[in-house]
């Protein structure tokens, strides 16, 4: 979530002190904390540090300066400040058993180097390779410094206070800063090496974001556009460590976020509800479908303009535009989990909630209508259930000016679903019925549908050889590479044989292909039971051929 401190100064020393004194946690100032990065609300001090009383300023830099001040190692490009002993200590992790895990006696020179070696990795990643601005130091500093503390979050990106931006007023104010980050990593959803892995490249992209593109501040102490900074920290996480995965742990906030009745009204993109974690999947799209530079350049661009603009300006840079790229972005929500399609959509989309839709109806066979009401920029689905499948409008609110003004206004959509004549527009399925989509004005939003078959069926059936086309097995998750498939006659002998590969539908789903090719010389014309074995499951199915 965003923290919110604006009962006043003193609860934002509260929430300060919650980030860095774990034997503060259990307070209920503790829920202004997320558990992830402090990042909004280290800004959220150097923001108001001028409104704060001297008493209030003496706090805070006694609470940034508890602990962690014993010793200091250089490495690489980075000082690394640390204690040896107390609750500050650093400590590399054993697994007893299960997930039990211990902290290892005399650790914290190993656990130090570590450190060392895997934030010079990442500044080596995101500054060489990717080509990111190489950050400024602090004042009077000659190495990024990371502090090593027991706190309660992964880490925090601190901007150095009472100092000025760094540039001119008529571009993004730019900072310098110092990262803070936990002393085992024991407690969170990733652990150990694994989680300073992901805290490194996330806390070392926001020293980056700051210090060479900026940050803007509203008027009450809030980063304006946060969720920016994270969900592009978050997703930075991805492309250093791919094997980490930390993020799969946010998306659910993303997908199946609860707002009205239940269901996922798809969480806008002028909103900061959340961190900005769960939509570092708007990160991993673009990534994918435009290639990970147009991420850069959206940077490049905040150095003048806000989030949302820069995006629409570095998208029409790589040849698109921010309400197309928002209604794919909107497509590729549909196909994850079950549906998941590596091939057409996101790499790791497998592991990825199903997207929860906003309203979910059964059809009534004649005429069923469904209505919602969304913000600006935001992703919506509607799921009409039928006896063997279930048909579901993706829908896009592309409503970008409205986004960009930050309104909250919410916009109303009706969705139907008949066997009955509609007036147009409306698009016929496959199944024979009609869908429409009505909204008061059709620019601002964009819309597909999709089937589910709940019982699969080979197709096409009636399958004619004589085409030269695929068989095609549907055989819905099933992640085997192929199958054994056999083709028996209505007398139940056996007609062909063969392996055969399994591939990702564009639909989502997978499915066993079988070229007419194949079965040309084999088969003649008849009622064929087909069995097919994979190392995961058994099916069958009954195809009419056709020479």
């Amino acid at each position: 979530m965003n923290p919110s401190y604006h009962g006043g100064n003193d609860q934002l020393v509260q929430v300060v002190r919650s980030l860095k004194d774990p034997a503060f946690q259990g307070q209920s100032i503790n829920t202004l904390t997320d558990g992830k990065c402090g990042f909004s609300i280290s800004a959220a001090v150097h923001f108001l540090w001028g409104s704060l009383s001297i008493n209030q300023k003496e706090e805070i830099k006694k609470i940034q300066l508890t602990g962690a001040s014993q010793k200091s190692r250089i490495i690489g490009k980075f000082r690394i400040i640390y204690d040896t002993t107390g609750i500050n200590e650093p400590a590399l992790l054993e697994r007893l058993s299960g997930d039990t895990l211990r902290r290892i006696p005399y650790s914290a020179e190993a656990y130090v180097d570590s450190v060392g070696r895997i934030f010079n990795d990442v500044y080596q990643y995101e500054v060489e390779e990717l080509g990111y601005t190489k950050p400024p130091l602090e004042l009077g500093e000659s190495y990024y410094r990371v502090v090593i503390s027991n706190i309660s979050d992964y880490g925090t990106t601190w901007p150095q206070d009472e100092l000025p931006p760094l540039n001119a007023v008529d571009t993004t104010p730019r900072y310098t800063s110092f990262i803070e980050i936990h002393n085992d990593f024991r407690k969170f959803y990733t652990k150990g090496m694994d989680a300073l892995k992901v805290t490194a490249a996330h806390e070392f992209h926001h020293v980056i974001q700051i210090g060479s593109y900026g940050c803007r501040f509203t008027n009450t102490g809030d980063i304006a556009d946060s969720y920016a900074y994270e969900l592009t920290s978050t997703w930075m996480e991805d492309v250093v460590y791919t094997d980490v995965n930390d993020y799969y742990n946010y998306l659910s906030d993303y997908f199946n976020n609860r707002y009205q009745s239940g269901y996922n009204t798809g969480l806008s993109f002028n909103s900061t509800d959340f961190g900005g974690y769960e939509r570092c999947v708007w990160a991993h799209f673009l990534a994918k479908k435009f290639g990970r530079d147009v991420i850069r350049d959206v940077w490049t661009f905040m150095r003048i303009q806000p989030f949302l603009e820069s995006s629409n300006t570095a998208l029409v840079g790589a040849g698109s535009n921010l309400q197309s790229a928002f209604a794919e972005f909107t497509r590729w929500n549909y196909f994850t989990a079950d549906r998941a399609n590596p091939d057409l959509f996101y790499p790791e989309g497998a592991y990825y909630p199903r997207f929860q839709p906003l309203q979910q109806t059964g059809y009534n066979n004649s005429t069923t209508t469904m209505s919602g009401s969304v913000f600006p920029l935001s992703s919506s689905m509607y799921a009409f259930g039928l006896a063997r499948d279930t048909i579901t409008a993706i829908v896009a609110n592309v409503d970008v000016v409205s986004a960009i003004a930050h309104q909250q206004t919410m916009h109303q959509v009706d969705v139907t679903l008949s066997s009955q004549s509609l007036s147009p527009p409306y698009q016929e399925l496959q199944s024979g019925l009609k869908a429409k989509v009505f909204v008061a004005d059709t620019s601002l939003w964009r819309y597909y549908f999709s089937q589910d078959v709940a019982h699969f069926d080979a197709s096409p059936n009636p399958f004619r050889l004589a085409d030269g086309q695929q068989l095609l097995l549907p055989v819905n998750a099933d992640k085997s590479k192929d199958a054994e498939v056999y083709f028996y006659g209505s007398s139940l002998n056996l007609a062909s044989s063969g392996q055969f590969s399994i591939f990702y539908n564009p639909n989502g789903t997978r499915v066993i292909r079988i070229p007419a090719s194949a079965l040309k010389e084999k088969l003649s014309s008849g009622i064929y039971f087909i069995i097919a074995k994979t190392a995961a499951n058994n099916y069958q199915w009954k195809v009419a051929i056709i020479r």
